[in-house]
């Protein structure tokens, strides 16, 4: 979806997956400027604070997820597969 790759009858296989997942309970996290969990979050490295980022919390004071690689899923409250992250500490 990122690329605009889905067209024609992969976007419709896609979105049927999707409502289809989710009526059972399957759902999608990692968002940046959340803050770092490492239950559910799996950092790949630790970047540089970029506080010019409009993304991440002005007033964060723990280390915050920057980048999201690969989201994470759960299935009500198990996580199937963590996010994968860049993290940063703030300022």
């Amino acid at each position: 979806r990122e690329h605009d790759e889905l067209t024609g009858g992969f976007k419709l296989v896609a979105e049927e997956l999707e409502r289809l997942t989710a009526k059972y309970g399957l759902t999608v996290y990692g968002e940046v400027g959340e803050p770092f969990d490492p239950n559910v979050h799996e950092a790949l490295m630790h970047a540089p604070w970029d506080a010019s980022n409009e993304e991440l919390p002005k007033d964060a004071t723990s280390t915050t997820v920057v980048v999201v690689m690969q989201p994470g899923y759960r299935a009500g409250d198990r996580v199937i597969r963590a996010a994968r992250v860049a993290v940063a500490d703030p300022e």
